[in-house]
């Protein structure tokens, strides 16, 4: 009986071929895992740049709103010192008022002292 042999030759060159095979599906693993990662680098840069861009028209309509905001507050305040300085122009003197009013307010006393004066001779 005749055995089939093997040398060592035969069994290094498939061994040789298999650690080939292996190493060239290790590489092309490589290869595809470093594309992926630049892929998702550029949709990561892409998606920044996005970022960036819808921030900077959020803080350009914040600052026209605020803007105008600031324009009609110093309008209003503007409308209101003129309409305060025109009645001040138009107020009677603050001094004769002052005079009316004590004169009123003297009445307004001399009339309560009548009142208590009559409420007092009537109890008698």
């Amino acid at each position: 009986m005749n055995f089939p042999v093997q040398t060592s030759i035969e069994t290094d060159v498939r061994y040789d071929a298999s650690v080939a095979g292996a190493m060239n599906r290790v590489l092309e693993a490589e290869r595809a895992a470093q594309s992926a990662i630049a892929d998702f680098e550029l949709q990561m840069h892409a998606s920044l740049e996005h970022a960036r861009q819808r921030r900077r028209t959020i803080l350009e309509r914040a600052h026209e709103r605020i803007m105008a905001l600031h324009a009609r507050s110093v309008r209003s305040l503007e409308q209101r010192t003129a309409q305060i300085l025109t009645e001040q122009a138009h107020a009677p003197n603050p001094v004769a008022a002052r005079e009316a009013d004590g004169a009123h307010l003297q009445a307004a006393i001399e009339r309560l002292v009548e009142r208590l004066m009559r409420l007092t001779e009537e109890e008698r």
